[in-house]
C-alpha cells in the first residue's frame, strides 16, 4: 500500500510540475504580448521621427513635463529602445522553447505512466505479477508475487 502512495505522489508532483510550467509558459507569453506592443509603438514613433526635418522641435514627456530634445537624440533613443525590446522578444522565444521542452519531456513521463496501465495485465498475471490501477490520477503499479 505504501508503494500505492509513493506512486500516487510521484504523479502528484508531475502534475504539479507539469502546471507550474503551462503558468510559466502563459506568464512568457503575456510578456512577450507586452513587448511585442512596445515595439510597434516604438517603430510608428520612429517612422515619425524620420518624416521630420531637421529644424523640427521634437519634445520628450518625462513626468508631468514636456522636454524639449534634440531630433537625433530622440532618435537615437527610440532605437536604443528597439534594439532593447527585440532582444528581450529573442531571449523570451529562447526561454519559451526551453520551456516547451520541458513541458513535453514532463507529458511524455506522466503518458508513459498512465498507458503502463493500459497495457496488458493479463500477461503479467501469467507471469505472477499483479496489476493494480490508480484511476485517479492514471498510473499504474507493478508487484511481483515471486
Amino acid at each position: 500500500m505504501a508503494a500505492v502512495k509513493e506512486l500516487q505522489r510521484d504523479l502528484e508532483n508531475k502534475a504539479n510540475d507539469l502546471n507550474k510550467l503551462q503558468k510559466d509558459i502563459a506568464k512568457n507569453h503575456q510578456v512577450r504580448k507586452k513587448y511585442t506592443i512596445q515595439l510597434g509603438e516604438n517603430e510608428l514613433v520612429l517612422k515619425e521621427l524620420d518624416l521630420l526635418n531637421e529644424e523640427a522641435n521634437v519634445y520628450k514627456l518625462i513626468g508631468p513635463v514636456l522636454v524639449k530634445q534634440d531630433l537625433a537624440e530622440a532618435n537615437a533613443n527610440v532605437r536604443k529602445r528597439i534594439d532593447y525590446i527585440s532582444a528581450e522578444l529573442k531571449r523570451l522565444d529562447a526561454t519559451l522553447q526551453d520551456l516547451e521542452e520541458k513541458q513535453n519531456s514532463k507529458k511524455e513521463a506522466v503518458d508513459f505512466q498512465a498507458t503502463t496501465k493500459n497495457s496488458g495485465s493479463a500477461g503479467w498475471k501469467r507471469q505472477g505479477i499483479i496489476c493494480w490501477s490508480l484511476e485517479a490520477c492514471g498510473a499504474s503499479l507493478l508487484i511481483s508475487s515471486a
